[in-house]
């Protein structure tokens, strides 16, 4: 077995660094480019989530009227136990606000990554390593 020592990118002749720093630059593009779908992606999830928290808020406020008005007008019998529906809406909440933290947690990294390859220091980092 030939125990050939692997070169840094400094050991790396003109022609060897000009191959590695071309492929090293592809590979910043495509990142940036998963990156920056990935977190419109996550965008979207977000204002979704927005959006039915507001839908969840005023299907909840028609449905309470529409009941007392019924109940006004002696079509329906009973009572709206409210609380339940403070249970359901207090869960509903809390996931939603669980997940949503989630998801900006997940944003604010693809928006780092981002920020590092525009800004160059993802390129830095990835150099000191092939010199490592």
């Amino acid at each position: 077995m030939i125990d050939e020592k692997i070169k840094t990118y400094d050991e790396c002749n003109v022609d060897e660094k000009e191959v590695i720093d071309s492929f090293r630059k592809m590979k910043l593009l495509y990142d940036h480019a998963r990156f920056k779908l990935h977190r419109n992606e996550v965008e979207d999830l977000i204002n979704d989530y927005e959006t039915l928290m507001k839908l969840r808020e005023e299907i909840q406020v028609k449905y309470f009227s529409i009941y007392d008005e019924l109940l006004k007008e002696d079509l329906i019998e009973g009572e709206l136990d409210a609380s339940i529906w403070g249970i359901t809406r207090e869960h509903e909440f809390n996931t939603w606000n669980s997940e949503l933290r989630l998801l900006s947690d997940i944003k604010t990294n693809f928006d780092i990554a981002i920020n590092m390859i525009e800004s160059g220091e993802a390129e830095q980092s990835i150099i000191g390593a092939e010199n490592w």
